[in-house]
């Protein structure tokens, strides 16, 4: 009889459980993004998708960025010290990090220095055996940040890792807390090689973070909390991602309560969604930055007086506007407001035809020549309409009696163009990995990049370079920033570029849900996501 009991009773909370969607459990987050991840490891795939269901949820780093004070604070490692030259970085890492156990992996050991050195290693080094596996870009390592700054990575004992650097770099800290720098399990890899699937490393995950996955099945993406954390625990147990394409059904999905955030709503719904009560816009801007690049090894823009006058008879409010659809904020430097180095009294750009058709007159330009607009043919993260926008220069330019051709080519063709130099601007921009400003301005500017690497202005000035080199073994922040400050000027004062804009990243999310920690250039995290229960039309929880 009692058993009879208790088989109702379970079978009445099943069934009232089947009543509830996931979202009201406060047990369960329910993230709506728009687009699936191409895998679950960021040192592969770094689109957004793909940050957000992995960087913060699944691993973690050496050491990370505080999102409050910015600093770099400790992760694995306890803390670190540098040697005088600062060629030599020595981690020391906690003694009791689990990596996840799942239904394809039990691990045996706790992560040591192996799992760090392994980690690296793989973008470091093509004597990896994962150096390739599932890399989405053929040059993506072999052209890796870390690459020319790491010499050699040393394991002193199992809880000491010490880096070597080819020379004092002051960029080796942003690049351990980026995405890419998380830290792998290599007793997971070595057992998926010797059963002859290292494939699916990057598929099925295994890191340390506060989140472990469970499944990917018809577009939801299923995670539990770590079982045997070694951080305190995440809030939330049940972590549920649903790729929902289309932005009208996500936020439907949103207002019914399917969904607690949602990524990328359509810009049309922006006001509205800024005017309910019961949720919460969050509007941040990236570091990706969309540019003009002015061939400074070309006539007429081998003239500064030219590249001025040229730049300031191109409206960037309509480009904004028209490509955009306002969903990027208008720039007038290479660093968004928010970095650290962010110098606001950088020259703007004065949008005048009329002042650009004088300076232009007056400079003998040459107004029967025919000017080359050079630019891709697909979108990319920076710009969604290239055609677009090269169409809008060139009718502002027709306004003042210039003309111009816009060339749009494949990739090969591309490279093929820019390496010739046989283009006078290009429309362009740059997506930074790391958040120390040397990721933008170094390929940008340094004599040592190639125009396919970054360098598409062409621009090679000894001053510049000396200030890009000793910028990096800088001991004091102070003078950095000032250096960066003399860069922004520079580009500013010569018109080495135009910035166009900086993308904006918009995510909506439930009143009812706190503590999301949002970064435009690792992902979101749900770490210490709190919900609590929603209130009903009584206004009771």
């Amino acid at each position: 009889m009692i058993i009879q009991i208790l088989f109702i009773f379970a079978s009445l909370v099943l069934l009232s459980g089947c009543y509830q969607t996931e979202s009201t459990i406060t047990n369960n987050l329910l993230y709506c993004t728009d687009k699936a991840p191409t895998s679950f490891n960021p040192q592969v795939s770094h689109d957004t998708a793909s940050l957000d269901a992995t960087s913060h949820q699944l691993y973690n780093h050496l050491i990370r960025i505080d999102p409050v004070s910015r600093r770099f604070v400790a992760d694995i490692a306890t803390r670190w010290e540098v040697n005088r030259s600062k060629t030599e970085y020595t981690f020391y890492l906690h003694d009791n990090i689990n990596f996840h156990q799942t239904d394809y992996f039990t691990p045996t050991r706790h992560l040591n220095a192996d799992d760090v050195i392994f980690s690296l290693q793989r973008l470091l080094s093509a004597s990896n055996p994962y150096h390739a596996i599932n890399s989405q870009s053929e040059n993506y390592f072999f052209n890796h940040p870390l690459t020319n700054i790491i010499k050699d990575i040393i394991k002193i004992d199992d809880h000491t890792v010490r880096i070597l650097l080819t020379k004092s770099d002051a960029t080796l800290l942003a690049n351990l807390a980026a995405h890419y720098s998380v830290i792998l399990s290599e007793e997971y890899a070595t057992n998926l090689l010797q059963a002859g699937h290292p494939e699916r490393f990057d598929h099925l995950p295994i890191g340390t973070g506060p989140y472990q996955f469970k499944n990917y099945h018809n577009n939801i993406i299923r995670y539990q909390r770590h079982q045997n954390p070694w951080q305190t625990p995440a809030n939330i147990e049940n972590l549920i991602f649903d790729v929902t394409s289309n932005s009208t059904k996500r936020y439907a999905k949103l207002l019914s309560g399917e969904c607690d955030i949602i990524a990328n709503p359509a810009l049309s719904q922006v006001e509205q969604i800024s005017q309910n009560p019961n949720v919460s816009l969050s509007i941040r801007p990236t570091g990706n930055v969309a540019l003009i690049a002015f061939n400074s090894k070309s006539s007429p823009f081998d003239d500064v007086i030219n590249r001025h006058a040229l730049s300031n008879a191109i409206n960037l409010n309509t480009i904004i506007q028209a490509v955009f659809f306002n969903n990027a904020v208008s720039t007038d430097n290479l660093l968004p407001s928010h970095s650290w180095a962010f110098n606001p009294r950088t020259l703007k750009q004065h949008f005048s035809p009329e002042d650009s058709l004088k300076s232009l007159q007056e400079n003998n330009f040459n107004f029967e020549q025919t000017l080359r607009i050079l630019a891709p043919i697909k979108k990319s993260i920076y710009n969604p309409n290239f055609y677009k926008t090269a169409e809008l220069i060139q009718a502002n330019w027709a306004n003042i009696g210039v003309k111009s051709d816009i060339i749009l080519l494949s990739k090969a063709d591309l490279d093929l163009a820019l390496l010739s130099g046989d283009y006078d601007i290009f429309l362009t921009g740059r997506s930074p990995n790391i958040k120390d400003p040397d990721n933008i301005f170094r390929p940008l500017l340094s004599c040592k990049v190639n125009q396919i690497e970054g360098n598409t202005s062409q621009w090679c000035d000894p001053k510049t370079q000396a200030l890009l080199d000793s910028t990096l073994v800088k001991s004091s922040f102070i003078q950095r920033v000032k250096n960066y400050y003399q860069l922004q000027e520079l580009v500013q004062s010569q018109r080495i570029y135009l910035p166009i804009a900086h993308l904006l990243r918009f995510d909506v999310f439930n009143k009812n849900i706190t503590n999301i920690e949002v970064d435009p250039q690792t992902g979101i995290s749900l770490y210490k996501a709190n919900k609590v229960p929603p209130l009903n039309k009584t206004g009771l929880q």
